[in-house]
């Protein structure tokens, strides 16, 4: 069994947690090993000049330590 992938996370200015990024992603998606994404609900990013927005459709989803995780999510019984 392979062992858990870690998230880095950073700050951005003031922004707290602003920004994360796995060194080592599970093989299944390790295509984002290495990139950093932003939380776009806590920065604006901006690419080439222009503001990075999400698509139709996409919605930001709370995640990660900050989410709030009841004990059935982390599997505490």
């Amino acid at each position: 069994m392979r062992p858990c992938a870690l998230c880095d996370y950073y700050d951005v200015g003031e922004a707290h947690r602003a920004a994360w990024s796995y060194r080592d992603a599970y093989r299944e998606v390790d295509r984002i090993s290495g990139l950093v994404s932003f939380e776009p609900d806590i920065v604006e990013v901006s690419l080439d000049g222009a503001r990075l927005s999400a698509e139709p459709g996409q919605s930001v989803v709370p995640h990660g330590v900050d989410r709030g995780l009841d004990a059935d999510e982390v599997g505490i019984r």
